[in-house]
């Protein structure tokens, strides 16, 4: 397995998209919500058996992200509209970054509506999501 990319307070712009991909109103900057994004490799493998011995083969690399939000007053507002939308992410690891990953997933569920409610304390919540695309360097435009 390989280590996996972790960006902690990144820059996130989520920008909704349509059936054909292509941009569906505006992005949605939700980089006051993140604590981290992390983007985590898979290979896994197959054990076959032949007259030659026990081997593995690899299979497809899929890749999964793992955004960990802190939920505060504005949350909601942000994401309410993403849930069920597929996005094109835009991760920068810092605010002054020339380049950024660029990768699609769909927005299953809204994080203001979980995570642990104890008074006094900061709600978190952690979810997987799915990469639906190659995760690629993009420049930032100017």
């Amino acid at each position: 397995m390989t280590a996996p990319i972790i960006v902690y307070r990144p820059l996130l712009h989520l920008q909704p998209l349509d059936e054909e991909g292509e941009d569906d109103g505006a992005a949605v900057d939700v980089s006051c919500d993140m604590s981290s994004v992390e983007l985590t490799v898979d290979t896994p493998t197959t054990d076959v058996s032949t007259f030659c011995g026990n081997f593995q083969i690899p299979d497809d690399i899929t890749v999964r992200a793992t955004f960990e939000v802190t939920v505060n007053a504005d949350t909601d507002s942000r994401w309410s509209a993403l849930v069920g939308r597929r996005v094109r992410a835009e991760l920068y690891d810092r605010t002054d970054s020339t380049k950024y990953r660029t990768f699609e997933t769909q927005i299953q569920l809204n994080p203001s509506l979980y995570g642990p409610d104890t008074p006094g304390e900061a709600r978190a919540f952690s979810f997987d999501l799915a990469v639906l695309s190659d995760v690629e360097w993009a420049n930032v435009p100017t």
